[in-house]
């Protein structure tokens, strides 16, 4: 029989009376563990509760698809009970760190103890609340470095397209450039007369960027190729070069044909070496231009999603942190996505926690993608209703399963795999708008239409019916 004195240190057993501990020895299973034997798999249901009479085992949960450490249990110590009191699968791995020697309580044998004993019930409950407050706390914050690593990732993921761009086309400016040079010596010595010159300045402004309907890339392709035939038989040397930028702002053979029977070969060919490299070069300084643009506001959105160098609350307007989001997610929208806006710009500013609620939008429009494997619309809309801002998203995804509807907002609750979801961030997002800012979140699912709307109070609750 089990050591009774070996009981008595373990603190949930440590009030129990001498005949209570004799009950409790004649129910307990002893068992020796090696050292990395797993005991209770995260997700998996496991009647049992625990109590380390010697060694140590570790608990993990997965954070993503990282599995994190969360608690230690040292000899004497015991696991196990929030299980057994919620009747939920186990929130997280237990393994044995040391070999050791356990011993097992049966379910109904636990709830027969804390039916019979207030000291040990009132030990079991108040040491559960301790450990979930903990472990929310640190898979929380876990939850957020990880939001923030991945939101890093999209940002890096996103500058480094127009950044890529504007150092590759500056290196093609260079080489343009020079081209530009040996064909602006090459019209001097050509002495093309000044009308002339005129009319292949003109023709590149006429024909210029957003001048003309854009062309497929057929189309393209195939103006490209016409163009190329019609100049190298005028003899004009490697038309290769300068066919694709004359092409891509509408210039076809009809265009040059009167400067081509006006002036002779050299002339031709100098004009049409000057136009085809002023052109290319003003393409790369406008493609230059977009991508300064482009990194200009992510930079921007980023500071306004985060409310760098802010207050934390002050009067936002709801539908800029919205833009923010978006901007920011523009990586993950961007695969099969389409969003379309329902804004009432009317609504006035809030006070509010802006970061904060940008967190909410970014959950909201995350779980939306989710839902829809990356391919579908999301539809965004504001309103007002009476005192409340109302902020809808909406999917066309496959829908919420009754089932889960009445868990959507528990901590740790996910119906993703393994390692794939915390079941946080609808936590989070409810403890944003509900306790933070004394709003409602409701959901309203059915297949091909699921809701998810915010409700924010347009002043403080005392305040809205001053």
């Amino acid at each position: 029989m089990i050591d009774l004195a070996k009981l008595r240190a373990v603190p949930p057993f440590a009030d129990l009376s001498d005949e209570q501990l004799r009950w409790l020895g004649e129910h307990l299973t002893e068992v020796d563990v090696k050292a990395g034997a797993v005991l209770a798999r995260e997700g998996e249901t496991k009647p049992v509760f625990f109590v380390v009479l010697e060694g140590e085992c570790q608990a993990t949960k997965f954070s993503g698809a990282t599995q994190i450490p969360t608690n230690r249990f040292i000899a004497p110590s015991f696991f196990g009970g929030v299980s057994l009191l919620a009747g939920t699968p186990s929130p997280g791995t237990v393994a044995a760190a040391t070999d050791g020697h356990l011993a097992l309580l049966p379910e109904r044998a636990f709830k027969e103890l804390i039916v019979a004993s207030e000291a040990f019930s009132r030990s079991i409950f108040r040491s559960s609340l301790d450990r979930l407050t903990a472990l929310e706390a640190s898979v929380r914050n876990r939850e957020k470095l990880a939001a923030l690593g991945t939101l890093a990732a999209g940002l890096a993921h996103e500058l480094n397209n127009p950044s890529a761009a504007v150092a590759r086309t500056a290196d093609c400016a260079v080489e343009t450039l020079a081209m530009l040079k040996d064909a602006a010596v090459a019209l001097s010595h050509s002495a093309i007369p000044p009308d002339a010159m005129s009319a292949l300045d003109s023709l590149g402004v006429r024909k210029g960027p957003g001048n003309g309907p854009a062309a497929d890339a057929l189309q393209q392709s195939e103006a490209e190729d016409a163009l190329l035939d019609w100049l190298a038989k005028l003899g004009i040397a490697r038309p290769w070069l300068m066919a694709p930028c004359l092409a891509r702002i509408g210039i076809r053979p009809a265009d040059l044909e009167p400067l081509a029977a006006r002036l002779n070969e050299e002339q031709f060919a100098a004009g049409i070496r000057w136009l085809a490299a002023t052109l290319e070069l003003r393409s790369l300084v406008e493609e230059t231009r977009r991508g300064a643009v482009r990194i200009s506001e992510i930079v921007k959105a980023m500071k306004s999603y985060s409310y760098m160098d802010q207050a934390p609350q002050q009067a936002v307007d709801l539908h800029d942190g919205i833009e923010d989001t978006l901007t920011i997610m523009h990586h993950r929208l961007k695969q099969g996505v389409t969003v379309r806006r329902e804004y009432d710009r009317s609504l006035p500013q809030l006070v509010v926690y802006g970061s904060e609620l940008n967190q909410v939008w970014t959950n909201l429009i995350d779980n939306a993608i989710d839902a829809m494997e990356g391919k579908g619309e999301i539809v965004i809309r504001t309103g007002r209703d009476a005192n409340d801002a109302v902020i809808e998203i909406t999917d066309n995804g496959p829908g919420i399963a009754p089932e889960v509807m009445p868990h959507l907002f528990e901590p740790f609750f996910t119906t993703k795999p393994l390692g794939q979801g915390t079941g946080l961030g609808l936590d989070i997002s409810y403890q944003t708008v509900v306790q933070r800012h004394g709003g409602e979140i409701r959901v309203d699912s059915r297949p091909g239409h699921t809701t998810f709307q915010v409700r924010l109070p347009l002043a403080p609750r005392g305040e809205a019916s001053k």
